[in-house]
């Protein structure tokens, strides 16, 4: 008697469990609230989508974000940390069948609207490489403070790669034509001094206030040259004493930054967070670095670099140099569209000694703007 009663029990279950997998006779199929398949969005706002079922089979539903299940619930609701692209699949299955649609939700970080000054607010970082004015004026930390809220001060990053990191007091948009304004100290020709250096812009994207996101590189006109070193590693080495700072390369070079009689203070910075070495990472730029007619002089590119005469640029005209954020590049060489920065990076771009007379190629910055403040 008792297998009959406990067949009798199981029956009806059996029969309804086999009357719900006949009903399903048809895979799922939905609809959505967004009609498009890339959205956009901003970190720390929601991002909302409503699937609807168009037809009357049950399914169970999974919201898949970059192979990561992050939802089982019928709509996706969710807030983005940090911006970038998001690959969004919903997944909906039943006995007869899968329905999948996937979405790109990118997600923008804020723009910072307004400010007080379209000159920089404040110094994020400030690292030179040695060099002949290194640990005094205009290659100390005062010097590198006085180029806030104006274009008349003047600070060295030293040979190369040293840098120098700043903001402004609110996002610069990527607008038609040049955003960003540098001003250095280049000399015109024949007598021409320009000592180059690349500029880097990033955003906030993670929304917390600090450069420590994606750095992309403004490509000027030698970023395609043949002569143009990407990747390029120095090494610098504290002799600790007023003496030549040896460096080596990832080049198979080695040489050190001289020093002079003119300026008898440690060329090494003393303010730097490791006193053993330096390393510094970045493009390389060709030596412009020569002598015409008895002059020691060192050429400027046509455009795209910082404190360097540029016709490109109409420096003569301006006496600054124009960067449009436009031309971002990021690592492996590819355009970057940015709506707006927050955070720009010069470095000096070329690594030369000079001589005893001129002393190494060191990019020195008076203060930079945002051309497109105020209007």
């Amino acid at each position: 008697m008792k297998p009959f009663f406990i067949f009798a029990f199981l029956l009806p279950v059996i029969i309804s469990s086999c009357k719900k997998e006949k009903d399903v006779t048809a895979a799922p199929v939905y609809s959505f609230s967004v009609t498009k398949d890339t959205i956009s969005a901003v970190i720390r706002e929601s991002v909302a989508i409503e699937p609807s079922r168009t037809g009357s089979s049950d399914a169970t539903v999974a919201w898949i974000v970059d192979g990561k299940e992050l939802s089982s619930g019928q709509a996706f609701a969710h807030v983005f940390e940090v911006a970038g692209f998001y690959k969004v699949l919903f997944r909906a299955r039943n006995h007869a069948g899968v329905f999948e649609k996937e979405f790109i939700i990118n997600v923008a970080p804020k723009v910072r609207e307004g400010g007080e000054s379209k000159y920089i607010s404040r110094i994020l970082e400030y690292l030179p490489a040695p060099g002949q004015f290194i640990n005094v004026a205009p290659g100390n930390v005062a010097s590198a403070e006085g180029i806030v809220g104006k274009n008349s001060g003047l600070v060295t990053l030293g040979a190369y790669g040293g840098y120098i990191t700043f903001t402004f007091d609110h996002s610069v948009q990527n607008k038609e034509g040049a955003d960003i304004a540098i001003y250095g100290n280049p000399s015109k020709p024949p007598t021409d001094w320009s000592e180059p250096g690349i500029v880097m812009v990033s955003r906030d994207d993670n929304g917390n206030g600090i450069a420590d996101d994606t750095w992309y590189e403004l490509a000027g006109s030698e970023y395609n040259s043949a002569e143009t070193i990407k990747h390029y590693s120095i090494t610098y080495y504290n002799p600790k004493a007023y003496a030549n700072v040896p460096w080596k390369d990832n080049q198979g070079h080695s040489g050190a930054v001289e020093i002079n009689v003119f300026h008898k203070q440690p060329y090494y910075p003393l303010f730097a967070p490791n006193q053993d070495s330096l390393v510094f990472t970045g493009t390389l730029l060709k030596s412009t670095f020569g002598q015409v007619g008895g002059i020691w002089i060192n050429a400027g590119f046509s455009w795209g670099y910082t404190d360097s005469y540029s016709s490109g640029d109409d420096y003569d005209t301006k006496k600054y140099n124009s960067f449009d954020i436009s031309r971002a590049v990021d690592d492996n060489g590819r355009s970057v569209q940015l709506k707006a920065i927050d955070f720009v990076k010069v470095y000096t771009a070329q690594n030369n000694k000079g001589n005893a007379l001129m002393g190494e190629i060191s990019t020195e910055i008076k203060g930079a703007e945002d051309l497109h403040f105020g209007k």
